[in-house]
């Protein structure tokens, strides 16, 4: 997307004017006023506003994905909640920023594939507060999943909690910190989620993403061209991205120095655009948000995809 934004790909007749934040913050604006044309946001929580719909939420899908969910491979256990695995979470209480974020619906997704772990077999102890929290947004506070634990804390009292062994683990945001200077906090995946991930795209066969690229309807039906139009542009800036910087291609948010090795496990292109591809992915995330308890039953996201790049 870098280089869309840097004026280094051009999509004719579209002029754009950025607008940039943590996702968190974007998302809540999205959520709260929806006054861009065409927006980045959770796949999570688009499949929520699929159901628990208002006026405000029109948006239709371009089936362009964005953000590594790989937010999970920085999960952090207390020392002394003898956790040597993922595998070891059951019954256990997790940290999480918000339960609705998409990278907690992936990481539950993983948890399940790889060891059968059912999201109600975990307490999850929320971060956010209040309008800060998009599942708060969408009334999960008011009605809670069935079959799952959800408890409300803050920021600082998440990083807390794991540091004297209220919480046995969690995974950090831009906007929930946690301290790993202390001693008293350990990686859960000492290889940064390498052997996690290959895991998991071996068994799934794709990688997860956490965000789509949304736009309104209105506009969608207005300008019919517009949707391919920008299709088109993503893809472009896509491969000037990975042109100029092969690290850009590597499945993690950062430490991509061994891309080439990633190469022959994740494939030449592990994150790729269109709908036809991405079908096992999307049929996956909205099966997860039904065991999640965050939907009520499992949609098809491609009916959501704006005409005109339904066929990509």
């Amino acid at each position: 997307m870098a280089p869309l934004m840097e004026g280094l790909v051009n999509v004719p007749g579209v002029e754009f004017q950025w607008d940039s934040g943590s996702a968190g913050d974007l998302h809540e604006r999205h959520l709260r006023d929806s006054a861009h044309d065409v927006f980045e946001f959770s796949i999570s929580n688009y499949l929520i506003t699929r159901e628990r719909r208002r006026e405000l939420w029109d948006w239709v899908m371009l089936p362009v994905y964005a953000s590594k969910a790989t937010l999970a491979v920085n999960t952090l256990v207390h020392v002394d909640a003898g956790i040597r695995s993922a595998g070891d979470l059951v019954g256990r209480r997790f940290g999480i920023p918000d339960y609705t974020m998409t990278a907690g619906l992936w990481f539950r997704a993983q948890l399940y594939q790889l060891w059968g772990i059912e999201p109600g077999e975990i307490t999850w102890v929320i971060g956010r507060q209040g309008e800060q929290s998009h599942g708060h947004q969408m009334g999960f506070a008011e009605r809670p999943p069935k079959g799952v634990t959800l408890q409300w804390s803050n920021p600082a009292e998440l990083g807390r909690m794991l540091q004297d062994g209220e919480l046995d683990a969690a995974f950090p945001a831009e906007d929930v910190p946690i301290d790993t200077s202390t001693g008293r906090v350990r990686r859960l995946f000492p290889d940064r989620g390498r052997q996690f991930f290959a895991d998991y795209a071996a068994s799934a066969g794709f990688l997860p993403v956490n965000h789509v690229v949304l736009m309104q309807r209105r506009l969608a039906e207005a300008e019919p061209w517009l949707a391919a139009a920008l299709l088109e542009g993503f893809e472009a800036a896509k491969r000037l991205a990975y042109r100029r910087d092969p690290r850009s291609r590597g499945v993690f948010r950062d430490a991509n120095d061994d891309v080439e090795r990633q190469r022959p496990v994740f494939g030449e292109d592990p994150f790729p655009y269109g709908l036809a591809v991405n079908g096992p992915m999307l049929a996956t995330a909205a099966r997860q948000s039904c065991r999640d308890g965050l939907t009520a039953t499992p949609v098809d996201l491609g009916q959501w995809v704006a005409d005109g790049v339904r066929d990509s």
